[in-house]
Parts: C-alpha cells; structure tokens; sequence
C-alpha cells in the first residue's frame, strides 16, 4: 500500500514537472495530442539552402516535438502569384520565404504579439528589416540571407604579370581598373573587366560616384541626372575601349546575362559578381587558378548592391504562436549561422556581421563580402528595395545596352530610361 501510495506521489510529481517544463520553447508533445503542423514555402535559388534549410527544420522538428514543419518547395517564377492566389482564397501557407514580399503586406500576420523576445527585430540589419516592417510598426517577419554584389580578382594572372594587389580597404575604381588593365596587357588575356548584364550590378558599379537610380526619399527617379551620366559613360567607354566585352553586355539584346564563364575560363582580370559565385567558382575552378573577392571599390562613397531573402508569415495560419517560435528560430545567431555556412550566404544578425562567420568552403572570400555590408549606401538599399526597383533597373540597363553599342549617347539612352522608370513609379 505504502508502495503504491510512493509510486503514485512520484508519478504526480513527474507530471507538475512535465507542465511546467512544457511553458518552454521547446516543450514537448502531449502525448495524447498530434503535433501542430505549419507549410512552409520555399524556393530554392543556390547550391546549399535547400540542404542548409531542411537541415534547419530538422533540428527544430526535433526539439519541438509539438510542432512539424512541413517544407513545400517551388519555382521562383511561380511563387509570387501562388502565394498571392492562395492568399486570397485564405489558403495561404504559414510562412514562407519571398524576396517580393511588399506584394501582399495585407496578407501578412504581425508577429509583434507573439514572439518571446520582444527586441528579436532589432537583431537584424535595420535596412533590411524595413522591407518586413509595416507602416505602424507591424513586424511581418525578418530578413534570412542577405546577398553584396562585388569583385572577384585572378590572382594567378596577377602574379604572371609581375604586379601587386592595392592595399588597404578603400581602394578606388580606378586603381582597380588600371591593374587590370595592365595586367591584360602583360598576361594576353583578351579583358580586363567583366560585369554581368544586370542593372543591379551597373547600380552598384554608378553608387561609387553617389550615383543610383532612385531620390533619397525613393518617391521618384534620378536616372539621367549629371553623376550617373559621368559613371555610365565610364561603364560604356571600357566596353568601347575593349576593356569589357562586349558579348556580355551587347551580345544577346535584353534579360539577364552572367559573365562568371568569362572568369571561370580565366579570360578576364577582375569580375563584378557577387557572394552567390563562391559556391560555383569553388566548384567550377577548384585549383585552376588563384583568385579571391575584393573589398567593393570606392570613389566619393563605397559601391556595392544589397540582396536577399525574407521569411514572413501570413494571418490566416491557425497557428500564429508557433509560426512566431520557428521564426525566432530561424532567426537566432546559432541557427542562422549554421544556414549561411551551408548555403553560403550572408547572415542578416548584426552580431554575425560584426563578427564574421566560419565557413567551410572560401571562408576568407565569404567574409569580405561580410565586411562590406556595414558600407552600402542607402541609396543603395533604397534603389534594391523599391517596389518597381527591379523593373527599372532592367530599363536602365537596356538602354545602356544600346549606348554601349552606339545606337544613342548615354545622355540619350539615360533620359530614354528616365522617363520609363518615371512611368513605373507612378503606376
């Protein structure tokens, strides 16, 4: 009897403390009950996030035995207006990853309520976190990878040539490109410099100069004022002078082309990529050659393009609580570092910012771009995160496109582009 009495005393006991324990974060599953489970969306776009997410979700899975995370990936192409689809129908899913998020802020669920750490946005990159930020301070969710657009430099090619790479952290464009160009000269190779056919990238290169494409206030276009014309006619000249090649920016009509085959190839010095080629050039040039990032170069202000991804929720989840507890989740230091080492991005923590991350693969090359975040402009910001920013960095750049190729002046070809993306704001 007494025994009976002792097992049923301990056995109360286990139960007050397994209650109490379960107020936690991660408090285990009734046993009587079935796990919460959250869709989340997601589209993959490197060679790494898919892996580095799932293994994400599954370490959170299984520490949070009353949540499932269920992972449902898709086309890019097809995310935006599924998502807006399904929101509208209120089947929209938990939460999910989107880099155009300012298309369905109605659709969006304020976390503000739910989340434990009520300074977890203030984490984050201040910029970035505008983008996930309504206009009543409505917290959507938080930026989860973060991309800098920057230079690349063969090394190999630049010891052949018997020269030297600047020194310091602040080293100007025009340094840069004259390395490059005597370094060409000496080697044989058929370029100096490289850029992708992008937009964003002209506008990282135009920001050294104060240029950009949107006002500080981002109400409105500046496309053809005087500092974007000195810039872009830089650009054009190099591609006149054989510099750059022409097949890259004036070889395929309009859209998106890269340039990083140029450099795998090793027919260029210097190329204005970004940190989402380190995962292909580690593994498309292995040890062919040296080569390594460069700090974004400077004029009057450092250049350089932010980018990245968004992980948000939306207010018809059944399970807002939870959605709030796997975002913190995502978003703390541990978690987040993990991910960006596996995916080989950049972390949007201002600790992990301040303190560079470990990375398995080209570590050094990873942490320069890191090192550049704290040096974008908010013109910068400005420019990437407006709301029609893609589609006039596209106009710019084929307009450009027909400078490059002598069909316009650049004064021509950027007033030509003004106007366009004066169009486009307005709408």
């Amino acid at each position: 009897m007494r025994c009976s009495v002792v097992r049923a005393l301990m056995l109360g006991l286990v139960v007050v403390l397994v209650v109490a324990l379960g107020v936690g974060s991660f408090a285990p599953r009734p046993v009587s009950g079935a796990a919460d489970k959250l869709r989340f969306v997601w589209f993959t776009d490197g060679a790494g996030d898919q892996q580095g997410i799932e293994a994400a979700i599954q370490q959170f899975n299984a520490t949070n035995s009353d949540i499932e995370v269920e992972l449902s990936i898709i086309p890019y192409a097809q995310e935006t207006q599924l998502l807006v689809t399904q929101a509208e129908a209120r089947q929209a899913p938990d939460l999910a990853r989107v880099d155009e998020n300012f298309r369905f802020p109605q659709y969006m669920l304020d976390l503000r309520p739910y989340l434990q750490d009520k300074n977890f946005a203030k984490q984050f990159l201040t910029e970035a976190m505008t983008v996930t930020t309504g206009l009543n301070g409505e917290i959507y969710g938080i930026p989860h990878d973060f991309t800098v657009d920057g230079p690349f430099v063969n090394l190999s090619l630049v010891k052949k040539a018997g020269l030297k790479l600047p020194e310091g952290s602040r080293v100007s464009w025009n340094t840069w490109l004259d390395l490059a160009i005597k370094v060409k000269n000496a080697t044989g190779v058929p370029y100096a410099f490289a850029a992708d056919r992008s937009g964003n990238r002209l506008d990282g290169f135009v920001q050294a100069w104060g240029g950009g494409y949107y006002t500080s206030d981002g109400k409105r276009a500046r496309i053809n004022d005087a500092i974007n014309v000195k810039a872009v006619s830089k650009f054009v000249q190099l591609h006149k002078d054989g510099v750059m090649p022409l097949e890259i920016w004036a070889g395929s009509g309009t859209g998106y082309v890269s340039g990083a085959q140029t450099f795998v190839t090793g027919r260029v010095v210097l190329y204005l990529s970004g940190n989402w080629s380190v995962a292909r050039f580690a593994n498309t040039i292995g040890d062919k050659f040296e080569y390594t990032a460069i700090p974004d170069p400077c004029e009057v202000q450092c250049s350089g393009m932010p980018g990245g991804k968004f992980i948000v929720a939306f207010k018809d989840t059944k399970h807002p609580q939870q959605v709030a507890r796997f975002i913190e989740y995502l978003g703390s230091k541990e978690a987040m570092a993990k991910f960006v080492t596996r995916a080989l991005f950049l972390p949007t923590r201002q600790d992990l910012i301040q303190s560079g991350v470990d990375y398995a693969i080209r570590g050094n090359d990873m942490n320069v771009f890191i090192r550049d975040i704290p040096r974008l402009t908010k013109t910068s910001y400005i420019d990437d995160y407006a709301r029609e920013g893609g589609a006039v960095a596209d106009v710019v750049a084929d307009r450009v496109t027909q400078a490059i190729i002598g069909q316009m002046t650049v004064q021509q070809a950027l007033d030509l582009a003004q106007k366009k993306a004066t169009e486009l704001i307005s709408k």
